[in-house]
């Protein structure tokens, strides 16, 4: 039986997941606007959104204690998840699902 993942391991992992891609598509652009100097901007825009998502979520690890730190990863990653802008939340999705994070529970609707 596996454990359960964590929404703070998974906030970590999707931060992980950020700065791997960012690195990459900066690099890879680099590399390539040597080349052609017409290379897609669609590389600056994915990389603006990337970092868009992420930028906040160090700030769910400043939480002295371990229940407090949880409820605000849960909290970025309900807010990612139910954001109506597609590109943001698939990116989310596609991630948290590679990790085989079950983010079920997080897409159902609030009862407060």
């Amino acid at each position: 039986m596996t454990q359960r993942m964590s929404a703070q391991e998974a906030v970590l992992s999707l931060m992980s997941f950020a700065f791997i891609e960012i690195r990459h598509m900066a690099r890879m652009r680099q590399v390539h606007r040597s080349v052609d100097e017409d290379f897609p901007a669609d590389f600056i825009e994915q990389i603006r959104l990337i970092a868009d998502l992420c930028h906040n979520l160090p700030g769910d690890f400043r939480a002295r204690g371990k229940r407090e730190r949880e409820r605000r990863a849960i909290a970025s990653l309900k807010f990612f998840l139910r954001r109506p802008d597609s590109h943001h939340s698939r990116w989310v999705k596609e991630h948290l699902t590679e990790l085989g994070y079950d983010y079920s529970h997080l897409l159902e609707p609030q009862s407060e």
